[in-house]
Parts: C-alpha cells; structure tokens; sequence
C-alpha cells in the first residue's frame, strides 16, 4: 500500500485522492480476541465502501486502560503488537487506521508531561512501517474528564494539543497526524495550527457535519475535516442494535453531507454496539428490534457511494 499523505483539504493514497469512510472500533487492542473479532470483519466493511477504523491504544467506554510505562518510554507490547496486527490486516485491505493515542476515562500512570511526551514518541516509532496509519492524539481533547491528567499536561488546551502534534512530525515527519473535540471554537485553533494535518473532530446532539465544515473552511482551514464519532447513537437511549428511523435518517444525512463536500469524512459511532458490554464490530442485521445490527449504516453508505 502507497503511503497517506495530504494536500490541501484532500487526503492522498499514493498520487491518488481518496474519500475516508469510517467506523469508531476503539477498544480493538483490549485483548486478542477483541482485535481477531475486529479484524474478522474487515472484509465486509471495504465492500460496503467504509475503508477507514478508529482505535485507540488506551481504549474507550467499552473497555480501557493504561498501555504506557510510567515514564511513557515503553508500550505494552500485548497492546503495541495489536494494534500493528490491526494497521497490517488494514493496509491488505487498502484502509486506512487512525489510531489515537490517550483517552480521557483511561487511568494514565504517565508521572509528567515529559512522560507523556515521550508515550507519543514511542506511538509514532511504533507504527513505523505502517504507512496507512493516521495518529489521532487525544479523544476529545476538550472534555471536562481531562481535568484528572490536567496536573500533566492540560489537553483542554488546544496549545497542549499542538504541541504534541509536533513531537509526531518531529519524530516522523511522513506521519499524518490530528486531533480535535466538541468544542469548535478550540477546533478552530487546532485546526490552524501548521503542527496539525487534519482536524479530528466530534459532533453532539443535533449538530450537523455540513455546517460545521462549513464553519472550519470559513476560518481559513483547508485540511481534511473528519467526524470521528457521528454521535447520534448513545447508549442511554437506544437497545443494543436498535436504531429508531429517526436516529436512522440522521446518519443517513451525514453520509449523504459526506458525499456531496469533499474534504469531510465521517466515521460512524455506536455506543451500544461497538462499545458498551458488547464491542461487536459485525455488521449483523437491520437495527431493528426482530433484527439488530448496524448493517443498515453500511449499505446506505454503499448506496450513496453507487457501490
């Protein structure tokens, strides 16, 4: 596989521009279980048109943890080894893997900012050799749970953000590599910033990709722009593979944003499904209650991609 670059708002495979079609599978390190599930279903994502994962070493609320020495010289290796093994079956397949480094909730034993610099270090050595590899710093790097690591470095700083963007181009200056949040004014910030190749951001509630796509390229941010958490199915009101149509319609709105603007991706996001007690990443059924499942997702993306 050619390596990923960008240039402008497009990103590249090789010479040729291509459009990131994703799915949220953060917990996929959590054991080799969960990665061989993740990876067992690689064949049927590609066919339906979404070519991209997002997983996270220190996981999600489907399972997380604390991968980094405590000095962040070190990965675990179980981790490290699975999250290659994931890039790899990723690359056979021409997708791409945005691998995010920290995650909120996760219990960081890193003892100081210098260690935390140098977990980022030893994340973006370890994907060497892995050129269809995205580095995403922090999830939602303005969320209030940050405040527990804030002793360390404050990531509800978009400056904290864009500093540890760089120590990635310093450490692989081919590595693309972003971040971002829910709040759209640090959004903004990060997305300016030269340390950064793309905006990773997150919507909530009603918010719309389209809008904000066009709020970032008012700015001045000619990057990709990618959603990567399409937040319109929260645990708390949904059955585990149960998605009224009006939750339906909604994705269907960002696949169809997503096709008409170039420049924005958007990745699909199911707390029940792909994280929650579960973690399936199987396509299943229809997200009805006889017949629950996020296939429905997947075939609407294929039908707006003319797949």
């Amino acid at each position: 596989m050619a390596r990923l670059t960008t240039r402008r708002n497009r990103i590249l495979l090789g010479c040729d521009p291509i459009d990131m079609w994703g799915i949220r599978t953060a917990s996929g390190t959590m054991d080799q279980a969960q990665t061989d599930h993740l990876i067992d279903q690689l064949d049927a994502y590609p066919s339906h048109g979404v070519n991209a994962l997002a997983v996270y070493y220190a996981g999600c609320s489907g399972g997380y943890y604390d991968p980094f020495s405590p000095d962040g010289e070190t990965i675990d290796e179980g981790h490290a080894d699975r999250m290659r093994q994931i890039a790899s079956a990723c690359e056979e397949r021409d997708m791409v893997l945005v691998a995010g480094i920290f995650y909120q909730r996760a219990p960081l034993g890193l003892q100081d900012r210098g260690a935390m610099e140098a977990a980022v270090r030893s994340v973006t050595d370890s994907l060497r050799g892995c050129p269809n590899v995205i580095i995403n710093i922090a999830n939602e790097q303005n969320s209030k749970n940050w405040q527990r690591h804030a002793h360390i470095i404050d990531m509800r700083e978009p400056e904290a953000i864009t500093a540890l963007c760089g120590i990635v181009r310093e450490t692989d200056p081919d590595r693309i590599v972003g971040c971002g949040g829910y709040d759209h004014e640090k959004n903004i910030q990060i997305g300016l910033s030269d340390t950064v190749d793309m905006l990773l951001f997150d919507t909530c509630n009603d918010e719309r990709s389209a809008k904000l796509h066009d709020r970032f390229v008012a700015t001045g941010i000619e990057k990709p722009l990618v959603n990567v958490e399409l937040f319109d199915a929260w645990t708390k009101t949904e059955t585990a593979g149960v998605y009224p149509e009006k939750m339906k319609a909604s994705f269907r709105r960002e696949v169809e944003a997503a096709v008409a603007l170039t420049g924005l991706s958007v990745f699909f996001h199911s707390n029940s499904w792909c994280q929650d007690d579960g973690n399936r990443y199987d396509l299943a059924g229809q997200g009805a209650p006889s017949d629950p499942g996020i296939r429905w997702y997947f075939e609407h993306v294929a039908k707006a991609k003319g797949i």
